[in-house]
């Protein structure tokens, strides 16, 4: 069976790809040959195409058996969608769909934040386009391209990825062997919404079976992780100390400073119209986390806080079936980017 891994020099892409290939022939496709020299290196053969083109979808997706869409295309400057981005998106979908053998899955790599608010409270809802609507159009087009072809469409939408190639996991290593005190601003029987890299690898083989059904699912690690499972599993010497989060108060000025934290734009005109009073406030929250972050250098401790920490956990429907991600992360090394 040929797999075939679009996008497969992002980081989410290369690493699947060398977990991929330890059962099935494995396709790696890159749009320029900058893009494949890493790749090559290791021993993957790369396929070099731009799949958006119908000419090269089609030379290079005739004998693949699945498709995985691991490319995001986005405006370079605002580093969301404009029209041209959206339609080379768009493409990559439908003509995965199109040129693909007969009987052949396609299995789209969504994100979390096509939640939008539902998961991250803090998700603008003004200014478009947003991101959670662009991710949500085109889960839509994978399905209606599928149906209109007959074909299997899956699209997962993928909890914050931890690999050995990912940067989440690579700063979380650097954090935890740059301090020997952390407190972690969570709470840490939170559920976390990660999913690691090999239960994501275990996914797409799930997905591949003819009992699972097309349509969207949600992937996290296999059970959920808390935030301190996380942490634990990566932590060696630090001393970690989880301070909960603090209930947000539904007044106000709480609501206004949601509004202006996720929308900056309208900081400026909203403060100017607003009363001293309220700048004072302003003034004093930005204070009291200088303050905090000064004590922390003095004690030696590092407080740690990142937006993830507040997300909701995910809702389903879940992939079922899926291996426990601690049984398969025994089996993995890192010593899969080494050369044979």
């Amino acid at each position: 069976m040929k797999i075939a891994v679009i996008g497969a020099n992002g980081n989410v892409g290369t690493e699947l790809c060398f977990l991929l290939k330890e059962k099935d022939e494995v396709v790696p496709i890159v749009r320029n040959r900058m893009g494949s020299i890493f790749l090559q290196h290791h021993g993957l053969k790369c396929r070099i195409a731009d799949i958006s083109i119908d000419d090269d979808a089609q030379k290079t997706l005739h004998d693949v058996d699945v498709v995985v869409i691991a490319a995001w295309v986005a405006d370079r400057f605002s580093g969301s969608q404009n029209q041209t981005s959206k339609a080379i998106n768009e493409k990559l979908i439908k003509n995965s769909v199109r040129f693909s053998t007969k009987n052949s899955t396609i299995i789209y790599l969504s994100t979390i934040r096509a939640f939008a608010h539902k998961v991250d409270p803090k998700t603008s809802r003004f200014w478009p386009p947003r991101y959670d609507k662009e991710k949500q159009h085109l889960e839509r087009v994978l399905v209606s391209e599928c149906q209109r072809e007959k074909k299997k469409g899956v699209a997962f939408r993928c909890g914050h990825v931890f690999g050995e190639h990912q940067p989440s996991t690579k700063a979380m290593k650097k954090l935890l062997s740059g301090r020997k005190k952390l407190v972690i601003q969570a709470n840490s029987d939170w559920k976390s919404n990660i999913v690691h890299i090999v239960t994501l690898n275990n996914a797409i083989f799930r997905c591949i079976q003819p009992d699972v059904k097309p349509g969207v699912y949600s992937i996290v690690n296999n059970p959920q992780w808390t935030w301190k499972e996380v942490y634990e599993n990566y932590n060696k010497n630090s001393q970690i100390e989880f301070k909960p989060a603090k209930q947000v108060s539904r007044n106000i000025s709480n609501s206004i400073w949601k509004i202006l934290k996720s929308n900056k734009k309208l900081m400026v005109p909203i403060l100017y119209r607003m009363p001293k009073s309220f700048e004072k406030h302003l003034l004093r929250k930005l204070s009291m986390r200088r303050i905090k972050m000064e004590i922390s250098m003095l004690n030696d401790k590092e407080y740690v806080f990142s937006g993830n920490f507040n997300y909701v956990p995910m809702p389903g429907p879940f992939l079922a079936g899926l291996a426990d991600t601690r049984e398969l992360l025994k089996k993995y090394s890192p010593e899969i980017f080494k050369t044979s």
